[in-house]
């Protein structure tokens, strides 16, 4: 390499000293300042789009507490205890049959346990009662049946804002 750099006359290993500059800063471009300047960009996109959401969450704060305290306050266990409110709900939803047990969990918790119940009907059942009563669901487990469309399933339900 060094012999055939020798030859070379002063003129072309200059051109060439050249062209291996203009060659190395055009790498350094496109490898390095490119992606970062890309990369920059895309962040300072990122933040000003979550500053505009930050900015709409702020606005409708009040409207959001608004409905929860009118959601709370519509949905109630009408002086009943939230274990016969559940147990009365599964049964009036045709789960007798599938309902295993009811029984109180941790705190404000209920657990239901049900064996070889129609899927559909306990999603049913459940989005009724979370949106009729002041429950949610803390935790759902579910399993394939013995018979298609049949689960066996626990759901704990949580009791919020009991009235």
């Amino acid at each position: 390499m060094n012999a055939w750099w020798s030859r070379l006359q002063s003129r072309e290993r200059v051109l060439l000293g050249a062209a291996a500059l203009v060659v190395v800063l055009s790498l350094l471009w496109i490898l390095v300042w490119e992606p970062l300047s890309d990369s920059r960009q895309a962040l300072r996109d990122e933040l000003a789009a979550q500053h505009a959401l930050l900015d709409w969450l702020e606005r409708i704060q009040p409207q959001v507490e608004q409905l929860r305290r009118e959601d709370h306050g519509a949905r109630s266990l009408e002086g009943r205890s939230a274990l016969a409110v559940v147990d009365q709900s599964a049964r009036a939803a045709g789960l007798a049959a599938a309902l295993k047990r009811i029984e109180p969990g941790a705190g404000d918790e209920i657990r239901v346990s049900f064996e070889q119940a129609a899927f559909v009907d306990l999603m049913t059942w459940l989005e009724r009662l979370i949106q009729t009563r002041p429950l949610v669901v803390a935790r759902f487990e579910v399993s394939r049946g013995n018979q298609s469309g049949r689960v066996d399933s626990l759901v704990v339900l949580r009791l919020i804002g009991a009235s």
